[in-house]
């Protein structure tokens, strides 16, 4: 029998909702929680990770790169479900 899980994650922060959502879904904003060991790439095609821009489906591949320079991973992205200024499910 195969199981799903799911995972949650919450932090307190002394910031608007609305700051923290827009800092939260741009590519600097992965960046930067990534950094500095790791930089992942915005799939081609794509100007930005903006969730008002983009709708549920795929998005293309985006490279996580070590060091910002050294590729060590692929993936698919793709957007199941997105709730603006909530969060996002992607697969």
């Amino acid at each position: 029998m195969r199981r799903r899980a799911e995972l949650r994650v919450g932090s307190m922060l002394r910031a608007e909702p609305a700051a923290v959502w827009e800092r939260a879904m741009s590519a600097a904003g992965i960046n930067a929680e990534l950094g500095p060991l790791l930089r992942m790439t915005t799939p081609g095609g794509l100007e930005s990770l903006d969730l008002h821009a983009l709708e549920p489906g795929p998005l293309g591949r985006s490279w996580l790169l070590l060091f910002g320079v050294l590729p060590v991973d692929s993936d698919q992205i793709g957007l199941e479900r997105i709730e603006p200024g909530r969060g996002f499910l992607g697969r």
